[in-house]
């Protein structure tokens, strides 16, 4: 897989488009999975290794910020905070972690034979061997991925670093709005309102989900209300700041594309055929 993996900075702005779409766009909280994996393809990577990708991509980032929601829960319960909060977030990550396992299971090999029988079952044979091929590509790359330990372990711990910088950001934005508080408390109050975030993905940029749980967090340490709806509107503005980048750099991705194609199709006549060269 070495030769055809694109260069750091094309997956770098690939990220930033992912993002851009699952925060500003209307497509829940997924979308831009789905837009990530098409433009990968423009980079020569092959569909299934480009979805197999994403997937596991995927998995990398829920798994790590299960584990990032985990030290937070443990950090507010050390911090002796409001009970009700630590028992439901403890209820959440007890409901979490079947999905999650589930969604490896589902790229294994058990996984496998299941969409297999269920395509085979609803489509039928014929159907099944027009589409059996692309399932089992896919499947093959999943299965390349998870066989490269070392790599997918460095690039899971990327992923959980970067969780705790959203920490970081919350410490020091509390701090200059008057209100400070120590990292412990602003690790608890970004890792359970990710966690919000995250279980409220069918709406669209978590709009008054992520508000209405970071005045409840904040409030456990003692920030008022309006400090907390400040520091929602800081991290709607990061969102912005990186999102909007990230829309015109994939409206110009798919406009180049869309030129290339024309252009490699020939000048048209009025006529409908192609103009003679």
């Amino acid at each position: 897989m070495g030769p055809l993996r694109p260069p750091t900075w094309a997956c770098v702005l690939l990220r930033v488009v992912r993002e851009g779409v699952n925060t500003l766009l209307p497509l829940t909280q997924v979308g831009g999975e789905f837009i990530g994996a098409r433009l990968l393809t423009f980079y020569g990577v092959e569909r299934a290794l480009a979805a197999a990708s994403v997937i596991v991509d995927m998995l990398a980032q829920a798994g790590t910020q299960f584990l990032f929601t985990a030290v937070g829960l443990a950090a507010l319960i050390v911090l002796g905070g409001d009970q009700t909060i630590v028992r439901v977030a403890a209820i959440g990550l007890a409901l979490a972690a079947p999905g999650l396992l589930g969604f490896y299971i589902a790229q294994r090999r058990g996984g496998r034979r299941l969409v297999q029988a269920l395509l085979t079952r609803f489509a039928g044979d014929r159907q099944w061997l027009a589409i059996g091929g692309a399932v089992d590509a896919l499947y093959d790359r999943l299965q390349a991925f998870y066989a490269g330990r070392a790599e997918l372990l460095r690039g899971s711990l990327v992923h959980f670093a970067v969780w705790f910088v959203g920490a970081l950001e919350v410490w020091i934005a509390l701090r200059f709005m008057g209100h400070p508080i120590g990292y412990a408390e602003a690790l608890v109050i970004e890792s359970l309102a990710q966690a919000i975030r995250g279980a409220a993905f069918i709406v669209p940029g978590a709009l008054g989900v992520q508000e209405g749980g970071l005045i409840a967090l904040c409030a456990v340490f003692g920030v008022p209300a309006e400090a907390a709806l400040a520091l929602s509107l800081i991290k709607r503005a990061a969102d912005v700041v990186v999102g909007v980048p990230g829309l015109v750099a994939w409206q110009a991705l798919e406009g180049r594309r869309w030129l290339r194609r024309r252009e490699a199709a020939g000048p048209v006549v009025e006529n409908g055929g192609k103009a003679p060269r």
